[in-house]
């Protein structure tokens, strides 16, 4: 086949063909922006400070531009040498830079992360300073994808795939969709001098191991699966948003909640509830949002009463019948669990007895007795009328038969709720009244002698019930103090019985 005849091989966009189509695409620089561009010294940093100091990206591009530098000391003169490198390429561009100072203790915890955070904050500082809507990231589609890995290893999850966004103001990056042999050819080819960071390639870091193994054996595998799974990536994130409006929609102010309710979640399909869970534990208890502490959560649907699950690092998600919620225990009291010590007075657990009930109060008729956070009140009234049951209860004064008192419950206590055939155990009555377990030694009972004339906001006994015959009336009313004290013992819109 003559040659004019051949069919010409498709050339590859050049990087800047990229960048260009992928800023215009998702508005990385609305129109009047200025730019602070991030530039370390490396390949691709250079080559996305050239591509926009030359207008390469243009009009999809800034209208200004300066660049930011920032020196972690971590590898001594090579790091002051970085420094020199940028602010000579910033001078021959003719871009203003500014450089930063920022040492990392490497003695303290990830060196990795802590650089990051330091350059987040860095970062934020200056553009506002030199009025910058946009900073420019030198990310490319190995990055993505090395971050994707990591992520999909370490936690798992929806959002390890989304990784990271080309567009998510003031954070933008252009080259995301650019591969890192490209910002190197493009740094050759226009002559640009760049430094070679150490870290990128130290063993003891996963990401080497990643960045340096991995990629390429895929790379070898299956070519283009780097970009690829960048693409995908795109479309993971774009899905987490639609995530986000299905769970706003099914949950307003998930994020904000302290506690769920059972019945609610038990309505949704399973695939949105575990959705609505994953937000959750993110926004609480992030160690914990994994897959495992999703299921292990969602398990707690299908228990009665009350119930727990341990999601590692301390952190308990504990149901107390439609209530749903998350705890932390402390170190100790981690530590004492180990060893199966009791807890200590005070330190409240899921499921448990919390801090030490009080001991009993005198209460004089008429009179007040003050029980932990509630105080409790006793009158003679001329005339019954119909109570708040959850903070009263009128009774017939003759069915008192000696002095009252007020204390918390104890083992064997026994009640007859008004209206019931015969005497229950006070347990009984409080599990079918859906008092949390850990608040039932809070339960303030009113008692004559040894029996129960009233269980404080919920039951009234049936020997105090008013007659034809009944001459006197007493009132008994609660009211709580709303600091201190032990907990919430009446249980707002709990039911009760009058």
């Amino acid at each position: 086949m003559p040659a004019e005849e051949r069919p010409r091989r498709r050339e590859r966009p050049s990087l800047a063909r990229k960048a260009k189509v992928l800023a215009a695409r998702e508005g990385h620089f609305p129109r009047g922006t200025r730019a602070l561009v991030m530039v370390s010294g490396g390949q691709d940093s250079l080559a996305l400070l050239h591509l926009l100091s030359q207008g390469r990206l243009r009009p999809a591009g800034p209208d200004s531009l300066c660049a930011l530098h920032i020196n972690h000391h971590l590898r001594g003169a090579e790091s002051d040498a970085d420094e020199a490198l940028v602010t000579q390429a910033c001078t021959a561009m003719g871009v203003s830079l500014t450089v930063v100072h920022r040492p990392i203790d490497k003695q303290a915890g990830s060196v990795q992360e802590a650089a990051r955070d330091a350059r987040r904050q860095a970062a934020l500082a200056v553009a506002g300073q030199r009025e910058c809507g946009r900073i420019v990231l030198g990310h490319t589609a190995d990055d993505q994808v090395e971050t994707m890995l990591y992520r999909l290893g370490r936690y798992g999850g929806m959002a390890a795939f989304a990784a990271m966004k080309s567009c998510d103001p003031p954070w933008v990056r252009p080259l995301l969709g650019c591969r890192r042999e490209e910002t190197a050819l493009y740094c050759r080819e226009h002559g640009l001098e760049f430094a070679d960071d150490r870290g990128n390639v130290y063993p003891g870091y996963a990401r080497t191991a990643i960045r340096e193994k991995v990629l390429p054996a895929w790379e070898v595998a299956l070519p283009g699966a780097v970009e690829a799974a960048c693409r995908a990536s795109e479309v993971a994130s774009e899905l987490l948003e639609v995530a986000d409006v299905v769970i706003d929609r099914e949950m307003p102010g998930l994020t904000e909640a302290e506690e769920l309710s059972v019945a609610r979640l038990s309505e949704l399909s399973p695939a949105v509830r575990r959705l609505v869970l994953h937000g959750w534990l993110e926004a609480r208890a992030r160690p914990a949002a994994s897959r495992a502490g999703v299921l292990a959560v969602e398990s707690l649907l299908k228990s009665t009463g009350s119930a727990q699950r341990s999601l590692g690092d301390g952190w308990l998600a504990c149901r107390e019948y439609d209530r749903l919620f998350l705890e932390r225990r402390s170190q100790d009291r981690r530590s004492q669990d180990r060893r199966g010590s009791a807890p200590r007075p005070g330190v409240r657990g899921c499921g448990a007895p919390g801090a030490e009930a009080p001991g009993p109060a005198p209460l004089p008729v008429p009179g007040s007795a003050c029980w932990g956070d509630v105080t409790v009140h006793a009158e003679f009234v001329d005339a019954y009328s119909a109570p708040d049951v959850r903070s009263e209860a009128y009774l017939d004064a003759a069915s008192l038969d000696g002095s009252l008192e007020v204390r918390g419950p104890r083992a064997g206590d026994r009640v007859r709720p008004l209206g019931a055939p015969g005497k229950r155990k006070l347990q009984d009555v409080l599990v079918d009244l859906h008092v949390p377990a850990k608040e039932r030694a809070h339960v303030p009972l009113v008692v004559c002698g040894e029996r129960i004339v009233w269980v404080g906001g919920l039951v009234l006994a049936e020997e105090g019930r008013i007659n034809d015959a009944t001459a006197a009336i007493v009132r008994l009313s609660l009211e709580r103090r709303q600091e201190g004290g032990s907990g919430d013992p009446v249980g707002e819109g709990r039911g009760g019985r009058g």
